[in-house]
């Protein structure tokens, strides 16, 4: 029988901190792997920063993003083996969040997906639907969503 790959989107959330801790019960009971996944969203337009009636233009270079992105995948990388399991690794995609999980579960012929959702309570999440709401509509494999 081999290894079972799981793939977890992980953000720095709480949210991604329990789909983590879940995952990595999960995979010392079935012998799985666990492959988390970053995916920066680079803001829609220059984001603009008012302050005092000055305002600035914010934004993050392509570098920075992956940066921030290495910056979490570490730190998750820490607590998997924290909690006991070694059988892990990380990388960064840049794009959709959705599509880009949905495509490293394909590409890694992974088992499953855990994802912390934050839930459809605010606005923006019922105009634009949710990511987890989209990764179990088009994801190739179980998925499952930890609150």
């Amino acid at each position: 029988m081999s290894k079972k790959t799981i793939v977890v989107p992980v953000d720095g959330s709480e949210h991604a901190k329990k789909a983590v801790e879940f995952a990595v019960d999960w995979a010392k009971v079935h012998d799985g792997h666990i492959h988390l996944v970053h995916i920066p969203e680079p803001p829609a337009g220059d984001e603009v920063l008012v302050m005092g009636g000055a305002s600035v233009t914010i934004y993050a270079t392509r570098e920075e993003l992956e940066q921030i992105g290495q910056t979490i995948i570490d730190a998750a990388t820490k607590m998997v083996k924290d909690l006991g399991l070694n059988d892990v690794d990380g990388s960064i995609s840049i794009g959709n969040p959705a599509r880009q999980i949905v495509k490293k579960a394909e590409d890694l012929k992974a088992d499953m997906i855990v994802m912390g959702t934050r839930g459809l309570g605010d606005w923006k999440s019922l105009l634009v639907g949710s990511v987890s709401h989209k990764v179990m509509q088009m994801a190739p494999c179980t998925c499952v969503t930890v609150r």
